[in-house]
């Protein structure tokens, strides 16, 4: 398993309900804040974005996607600085359940057209999965490449009302998040988090994929080395190098994330949780964690559970 899948499936990335917007002569909206990640993709014509700072605006066509990582209001206008209206409110038309249909302007002309999505994300997994995103990011999906071709697909499919639509507009929706991510994390990947960075790396991605498989497993260098197909030393210094934290440290680091989500998300015990992460008992799982977050696992469940 890689490290970006499993940083998805964890986190439980959830589309919510999203909007099929057409655009003519002078418009502009203001999408609210609130949403871990929005999506927009332009179908037809252009537009421009920002998030803060209309001077900063960036000019988008059809084929671009466009990932606003949260908490950020985002803007969508003819030109740079317009004035904008709440999406939220705005009337729409469509079938129940399907997506919004929305439009803006009234201008003769040639229209612009995209759609916007916004995805939730559970508990803190996903600030790994989003760090290397900035506030606002244009992936341009060139021509003949898999983005396009889910883009188009999601294009063909937004304006039929048909048997199924629904279910199918959301998995294409998360397969064109998927595909952008990827784009845009390898596009820059000096900005990418050190896990993709690293991913790269055949010995140490090797190590990386048999941990997030496995995360029960006790793990020790000497096993770590032998997925990656390397020396125990060459292999400590690889991973140390690309990820900045010694291997075992990695590992604990990532258990204890995991722990985070099965105290916050659920009821079960905490031997039940020690035993899915591998550890021998509910004492030493304990002691793992307050030497981690300096409280044990019992009194951080119920700090989070106040929140």
């Amino acid at each position: 398993m890689d490290v970006l899948t499993d940083l998805l499936q964890r986190s439980r990335a959830r589309g919510a309900a999203f909007s099929h917007s057409t655009a003519r002569g002078e418009w502009g909206v203001r999408f609210p804040a609130g949403a871990k990640l929005a999506i927009h993709g332009i179908l037809g014509g252009e537009a421009f974005v920002w998030t803060d700072d209309a001077s900063r605006s960036r000019r988008v066509l059809p084929g671009d996607i466009i990932l606003v990582r949260g908490p950020s209001e985002q803007f969508m206008a003819h030109a740079p600085g317009a004035d904008v209206i709440p999406f939220v409110g705005h009337p729409s038309s469509g079938p129940p359940g399907g997506a919004r249909r929305m439009v803006f302007g009234s201008a003769a002309g040639d229209p612009t057209t995209f759609f916007c999505g916004a995805y939730t994300f559970e508990g803190d997994l996903c600030a790994g999965l989003l760090a290397g995103l900035p506030d606002l990011t244009v992936v341009r999906s060139r021509a003949g490449s898999s983005l396009r071709a889910s883009l188009d697909l999601f294009a063909g499919e937004l304006p039929r009302e048909a048997p199924g639509q629904q279910a199918l507009l959301d998995s294409l929706l998360d397969v064109i998040l998927v595909q952008a991510l990827r784009e845009q994390l390898a596009a820059d990947v000096t900005a990418a988090p050190a896990w993709f960075r690293a991913m790269d790396d055949p010995a140490v991605g090797a190590a990386l994929r048999a941990v997030h498989a496995s995360p029960d497993r006790a793990w020790t260098v000497a096993d770590l080395a032998d997925e990656a197909s390397v020396s125990r030393a060459t292999f400590a210094r690889r991973f140390t190098t690309l990820l900045g934290v010694a291997p075992l440290t990695y590992v604990s680091d990532w258990r204890m994330a995991l722990a985070r989500e099965q105290l916050r998300d659920g009821d079960a015990g905490l031997a039940a949780v020690a035993r899915s992460l591998g550890y021998a008992s509910e004492f030493s799982f304990a002691a793992a964690f307050k030497r981690h977050h300096g409280i044990p696992p019992g009194r951080w469940r119920t700090a989070a559970a106040s929140k």
